[in-house]
């Protein structure tokens, strides 16, 4: 069964990225509520629960930058992540002093935006207390994981490389990823990430196939 991270409503006009953003991110276990305008925004935030919105900046009604800065002034703190072929350095400050969030530049790679979508609700305190991969659970809380119904136990680094794999499905990690977000460093070597991976996917071997080695570059969950 799918289970969703978190409510996301995008709000872009270019039909064709929107349904491209609702598939990928609907592919990632996200919610989404779908606009192409601002029309509707307030309405739906007095009646649903929504974690995130990403927004494009231009859209017919006018710039969101303004709609934004009202919506701030109502009282509604949902983050927001503008989209934008606003590049210049001013529209980034303009944005970011407007209330958004997080500010990405068309065109942009998936991967990045996902990664800065996870990060938004980090802060934001959006996690899931449980991360779903497959027919494996992981309690971040009382920091389980479970196979099916069966407890499987884990080292602390065991722990936080699944964590860091379960919570970006599908992306490509490089090993200066892993070395700052399991071993919160940037001088882990090759060798040092290589050896936890291969012990990991032996001590578990039904994860052991998902667990894709990218040569010279890092690992995928997939």
């Amino acid at each position: 069964m799918l289970k969703f991270k978190a409510k996301i409503c995008i709000i872009e006009d270019d039909r064709d990225l929107n349904d491209l953003l609702t598939l990928k991110l609907k592919s990632n276990a996200y919610e989404i509520l779908s606009l192409f305008d601002f029309k509707e925004l307030e309405s739906v935030l007095d009646e649903q629960e929504i974690d995130l919105l990403i927004v494009d900046r231009n859209l017919p009604s006018g710039d969101s930058l303004e709609k934004i800065k009202n919506l701030r002034k109502q009282g509604y703190k949902e983050p927001v992540i503008f989209l934008t072929a606003k590049t210049l350095h001013k529209d980034l400050l303009e944005g970011f002093e407007g209330g958004c969030d997080d500010y990405i530049c068309k065109p942009f790679e998936f991967d990045e935006l996902l990664l800065r979508i996870k990060a938004v609700l980090k802060r934001y305190k959006k996690d899931e207390e449980k991360l779903f991969y497959k027919d494996f659970i992981l309690d971040t809380i009382n920091r389980d994981f479970f196979y099916k119904d069966e407890l499987i136990e884990l080292s602390n680094l065991d722990y936080e490389l699944i964590k860091c794999l379960f919570e970006n499905q599908n992306i490509l990690l490089s090993r200066q990823f892993l070395s700052e977000n399991v071993w919160k460093d940037d001088t882990t070597n090759d060798k040092t990430i290589n050896i936890a991976l291969t012990r990991l996917r032996k001590k578990i071997p039904k994860l052991q196939t998902h667990i894709k080695s990218i040569r010279g570059v890092g690992y995928k969950l997939c």
